[in-house]
């Protein structure tokens, strides 16, 4: 284990706690189970609780101005159209209940499965790249953005944690350069609200395959809009291999028609691309392969050099 590598346990809710909490919502618990396998950092759960579904969200390590951000942003976002689950206030009109000093946020419980479940192709790219020009279109006017936990400035200090490391002695000079790259690079790119983690399973669509919810705000922030579409290219568009490039670009051609995408931007993409491998690898380094008690099924699930992969082609193809 490499020192300086901050850890967050997994919280469980007990019955008396889950019953404790419901109320604060003026609901009565029926029955709830731990969804484990969703999330990283957080502890999640479903409920039924006075005859409706909803999940639970245990905000691992976050504030009470934390939660207040996403709540807002998810509320300004569905004022606008963008379909996303919408926040449970408490009784008392708060945006978050308590257990003990962590913020609890309820949300209404979104019929659909996880886009990861549709077959990889041009179509999958299509959708999220539709979504995703959405959303930047809908998050304008939206202030202030939520701080960026994922800076460049705070992914430097997450790669000094473990550069020392003989473990890493290959990828992380490579990160290294590519964070460095990045702050040179990327001025002046058109920039607003972006969700910063668009994976399939942050997406949920009806049984014909259409959109029927984008979820998880917590790392939404303010940045380059192309490199919010180089996340979810990366996430949406590899096969394991390689991007084919009819999904590139059935991704780009369906987020152009609602956004047009600027030369500026078309120029940046693979720039783009290649920090948001970077940012990846290292983030599954720290949180997932350096981080106690991961289970075995998350951390084959998300191994970090499943995105040093990525990193090398997009550097073999600058």
């Amino acid at each position: 284990m490499t020192s300086g590598v901050q850890e967050t346990a997994k919280t469980a809710l007990s019955q008396v706690q889950a019953e404790a909490l419901c109320a604060e919502y003026g609901l009565t618990l029926e029955t709830f189970d731990a969804l484990a396998e969703k999330g990283t950092i957080n502890s999640n759960f479903r409920l039924i609780a006075s005859g409706a579904r909803y999940f639970l969200r245990i905000n691992e390590g976050k504030t009470k101005a934390d939660v207040e951000s996403e709540a807002r942003l998810v509320t300004h976002l569905r004022a606008r159209g963008l379909p996303t689950p919408r926040i449970i206030a408490t009784r008392s009109g708060e945006c978050a209940a308590w257990l003990g000093s962590k913020p609890i946020t309820l949300f209404e419980w979104i019929d659909g499965r996880e886009a990861e479940s549709l077959s990889p192709g041009p179509k999958r790219a299509a959708l999220i790249g539709d979504a995703l020009a959405k959303l930047h279109l809908a998050g304008e006017a939206f202030s202030p953005c939520p701080q960026n936990h994922y800076s460049i400035a705070t992914l430097k200090k997450r790669l000094d944690t473990f550069s020392s490391d003989p473990l890493f002695a290959t990828v992380a000079p490579l990160l290294a350069e590519e964070l460095n790259a990045a702050e040179e690079r990327r001025r002046n790119l058109p920039s607003g609200l972006i969700h910063q983690d668009l994976f399939p399973d942050n997406v949920l669509v009806n049984a014909d395959g259409t959109l029927a919810a984008l979820i998880d705000f917590e790392q939404a922030t303010y940045g380059p809009f192309i490199y919010d579409l180089a996340v979810a290219v990366n996430a949406w568009c590899w096969n394991g291999a390689d991007f084919p490039r009819a999904s590139i670009d059935a991704a780009l051609l369906a987020y152009s028609a609602v956004r047009p995408i600027s030369a500026t931007e078309e120029k940046a993409f693979v720039g783009e691309a290649r920090l948001a491998s970077a940012r990846f690898t290292l983030t599954r380094i720290t949180d997932i392969f350096l981080r106690a008690g991961v289970a075995p099924e998350l951390a084959a699930r998300k191994d970090y050099r499943d995105y040093e992969k990525r990193l090398m082609f997009w550097r073999a193809t600058s």
